[in-house]
């Protein structure tokens, strides 16, 4: 008699936990970043901030791109699906697995989270990849962003425009900066259908992590002396030196002309780089930012 107890006690709890991971879907029905429906997502997080906030997402790529967007706010709990049962566990104490042979989501290098140790080896065995922290797994998805975005960008002929973007886009999209007071650092994202205008190439690069799946026409960037803006990856990018930056602590200036670059580089340091150096840079910043 006991043991039929016991054991309708136990077939409750799995149901229970199971409808209440039914529940949390039918709450959160689509990633809060990219749109991408929830459904059975073996990557899915939800964000609590300490305002009441929660948020749910796909991925841990959406999930970096968001706590980019909003470094302002206090994380409360960050919970991760459990790669083999989908139930909510703790992201920072979870096992990650980076990288194998299955696919990731809003990513090319997967990562997946595990409560048990033991299930991640059992993963690792049968698809490949390496056991990981979520420090490790947050670092790579800012090092994967970049790569996305570099593999996803069209390159095209932009076109030399004006400040008047500033009055079509007179705000930062993420942080909500004055992008005329900022237009010596501002950035014009060009989509098929779409332009974002940002105050930076941090939250540029916040906005391309966070549409990976629409084709770049262009990308624009302010040269720092003059303010006009000019294709980013024709520039010549500074990276540091002793002016602070937007949205960044290690600063990322654009200037048309080289001679402009190593003349600034005189004045207030930092080392000439290239469009691909500077995205790099931005992603492993934002890593940094939020460690």
């Amino acid at each position: 008699m006991k043991k039929n107890i016991l054991t309708c006690t136990i077939i409750y709890f799995i149901l229970s936990a199971a409808v209440l991971a039914q529940e949390d879907l039918k709450a959160y029905s689509s990633c809060s970043l990219c749109g991408m429906k929830l459904d059975h997502s073996r990557n899915r997080m939800l964000i609590e901030y300490d305002d009441g906030t929660k948020l749910d997402t796909c991925s841990m790529h959406c999930t970096a791109a968001e706590f980019a967007a909003h470094r302002e706010k206090t994380l409360k709990r960050l919970r991760v699906s459990d790669y083999n049962t989908n139930r909510l566990i703790d992201a920072k104490k979870a096992y990650w697995v980076v990288g194998g042979n299955k696919s990731g989501i809003m990513t090319k290098r997967a990562k997946w989270a595990f409560e048990k140790k033991e299930d991640a080896e059992q993963f690792i065995k049968a698809n490949r990849g390496q056991i990981s922290t979520f420090d490790e797994a947050m670092r790579a998805t800012f090092e994967d962003m970049y790569t996305g975005i570099k593999m996803i960008s069209k390159k095209s002929e932009a076109e030399h425009i004006t400040t008047a973007d500033t009055e079509n886009f007179p705000e930062c999209k993420y942080c909500g900066m004055d992008r005329h007071q900022y237009a010596y650092s501002r950035a014009l994202v060009t989509y098929d259908r779409t332009t974002v205008g940002t105050c930076s190439i941090h939250c540029a690069a916040i906005d391309l992590a966070a549409n990976m799946n629409k084709p770049v026409r262009s990308i624009m960037i302010a040269d720092y002396n003059t303010k006009k803006l000019i294709d980013a990856e024709k520039a010549f990018w500074v990276i540091g030196g002793e002016k602070s930056g937007v949205m960044t602590k290690r600063a990322k200036w654009a200037f048309e002309e080289k001679d402009d670059a190593d003349q600034f580089i005189k004045a207030n340091g930092g080392q000439i780089s290239t469009f691909d150096e500077a995205m790099k840079t931005t992603f492993e910043d934002m890593y940094e930012i939020l460690r």
